[in-house]
């Protein structure tokens, strides 16, 4: 049985994956991107020992050329190494392997050592960390792909779909029933919308509907029966997780003093009636784009 060669200041794969986990949930919640790296020695098969000199090399040259937010690791045959590279996309690790691949076959130092790679970006979590090995370890175990190669494994790239409620108070009926029409019709990127509709304020509190986790817009007239628009304005503005709202509130006052009160209030936009539609759909676009960044 051929001895495998484990660098012993690296992390090893049994204790990367419980980290790998954690990341990847985080790749949802920030909606930052995550690039996973794994390295092989080209031309070594399974079953083939890799010198110990070599081994050790190339872990220690990885490692100097990492920053520290970057996690390295070896697989468990000692022929592998990853590298998950945080809140880094495709083409800057591609950039990476560019650098580190130009030091490798022009120093001297390195002339022994021969490396091909792949690489996966990662934007959602559907992957776990045995698919991840097993896919990469695949695209490089063809022995004729040549030596600073860089395959691509290209599943989980499509960023999910986050659902925002959207609550809508309005009094008017007529008007309450085109602003729901307009939203339900939005298209914004990465984003798909939930929308209900409430005839005063009262009604939008007894429906729990703002009590959810999910990011939340709120769309309201400031002056509304049973609970106005400020009250409401107020109430979520107190919860302890306010954040996840995004509040535009509508107004027949074009005052200064009005628009001074609901900004000072907390809104995140105060839009004077009528308006045009085009402009209420322009700013919930601009507003979600800016969240997406």
């Amino acid at each position: 049985m051929n001895k495998l060669i484990i660098a012993e200041d690296l992390m090893q794969e049994h204790e990367v994956k419980g980290y790998f986990e954690i990341l990847r949930e985080s790749v949802i919640r920030s909606r930052l991107t995550m690039t996973a790296v794994f390295f092989k020695v080209a031309n070594s098969s399974q079953g083939t020992d890799i010198d110990h000199q070599v081994n050790h090399q190339i872990s220690a040259f990885l490692k100097s050329k990492i920053r520290k937010t970057d996690l390295l690791f070896q697989l468990a045959d000692g022929m592998h190494w990853g590298i998950f590279f945080l809140q880094s996309s495709e083409v800057e690790v591609k950039a990476f392997l560019k650098r580190i691949f130009a030091i490798l076959t022009q120093e001297r130092e390195f002339q022994q050592i021969a490396l091909k790679a792949s690489v996966t970006e990662i934007r959602n979590n559907n992957v776990d960390f045995e698919t991840l090995l097993d896919k990469n370890k695949h695209k490089l175990a063809d022995d004729e792909q040549p030596i600073w190669s860089v395959e691509q494994v290209t599943d989980y790239r499509v960023q999910p779909m986050e659902q925002v409620k959207v609550s809508i108070i309005e009094q008017n009926e007529i008007f309450r029933k085109v602003l729901e029409t307009t939203l339900e019709n939005l298209d914004i990127p990465h984003y798909t919308l939930d929308v209900s509709t409430y005839e005063d304020g009262y009604t939008f509190l007894q429906s729990d509907n703002y009590k959810t986790g999910h990011m939340h817009l709120v769309v309201m007239n400031d002056i509304l029966p049973r609970k106005n628009g400020l009250e409401i304005l107020h109430i979520l503005r107190e919860m302890p997780n306010e954040k996840k709202f995004i509040i535009y509130m509508m107004s027949e006052r074009n005052s200064e003093g009005a628009t001074l009160n609901a900004y000072e209030g907390g809104v995140d936009e105060y839009i004077v009636k009528p308006f045009n539609l085009r402009l209420l759909e322009a700013k919930i676009k601009h507003t979600f784009a800016r969240f997406w960044l």
